[in-house]
């Protein structure tokens, strides 16, 4: 029903991480119902969040809500169905939507980067009146500055960890096979980190540099996580070990975008020999 579209599209005004996560997965509902216009439906999520964003226009402390919406949530679920439609690849339907998120990551710290200092510097002043002891902590204060580098990376990551959830849902409600274990990446993906290695060798760009090697290290953690469970899955079940290897795995998630990477390039799982890229 549009009405749940729209309802939707207010959710992500509110809550960008949730409301991606709930679109994708809604927009099975109508994917395979409206053969060739689910994009048609899929843009009642926008119609909220641009309402709002034009009554909000010349507040950029509101208009950031509703911005988010759209170039965080609803167009992201809309390139991600468009490309899906045309691919016919649910990966490069991922991919595409991932690097959407992040290039509007980017430009979101650029248009809104004063307000996002400014709360920065709110949530420490709050800190500092409800726990003064702690924040006198050398190792908090010193957080400060780094949190302020990252905080574009701090939103694209948990949307790109929204839209990775949303896209194994959405494929495991259309029956295709798509569990965590043998989620796999194409080998042309490793190009777009060689791409932004460059912006290193410049100072003025090394905080674009790390915030958008992050947002990229997002589905690579996802196909270590996977490479990890698939060896666990091979192995005589054991509640404990499982349970241990969870942490682990949850301690060491740079690890795990290290093994994605490499999978990618060495396929340790031998999926493209079995023909699923799922």
């Amino acid at each position: 029903m549009p009405f749940i579209a729209l309802l939707l599209g207010a959710l992500a005004t509110l809550n960008p991480f949730i409301g991606l996560l709930v679109m994708m997965i809604y927009s099975h509902s109508f994917f395979r119902l409206l053969t060739g216009k689910p994009v048609n439906r899929a843009l009642m999520f926008l119609v909220f969040p641009v309402i709002v964003a034009i009554f909000t226009f010349n507040n950029p402390s509101n208009l950031i809500y509703p911005v988010d919406a759209i170039f965080g949530a609803g167009l992201v679920v809309i390139l991600y169905l468009y490309a899906l439609i045309k691919r016919g690849n649910p990966v490069t339907a991922l991919i595409n939507a991932a690097l959407l998120i992040t290039v509007y990551g980017v430009i979101r710290y650029y248009l809104f980067g004063s307000f996002l200092l400014n709360t920065l510097e709110q949530s420490f002043a709050e800190m500092e009146k409800i726990m003064p002891q702690a924040m006198q902590n050398g190792n908090i204060t010193q957080m400060k500055p780094m949190l302020q580098i990252l905080l574009p990376a701090s939103w694209t990551v948990s949307q790109v960890l929204a839209l990775s959830a949303g896209h194994l849902i959405f494929l495991h409600l259309g029956g295709t096979h798509s569990e965590l274990r043998d989620f796999k990446l194409p080998a042309y993906y490793n190009l777009f980190i060689i791409a932004v290695l460059p912006l290193y060798f410049f100072p003025q760009l090394h905080s674009v540099f790390i915030n958008v090697l992050l947002a990229l290290c997002v589905l690579p953690m996802v196909e270590g996580i996977g490479v990890i469970i698939n060896l666990i899955s091979k192995r005589k079940p054991n509640i404990l070990i499982n349970i241990l290897v969870t942490i682990l795995v949850l301690l060491n998630l740079p690890i795990m975008a290290l093994i994605g990477f490499a999978d990618i390039w060495l396929d340790f799982r031998k999926l493209n020999i079995k023909g699923n890229l799922s």
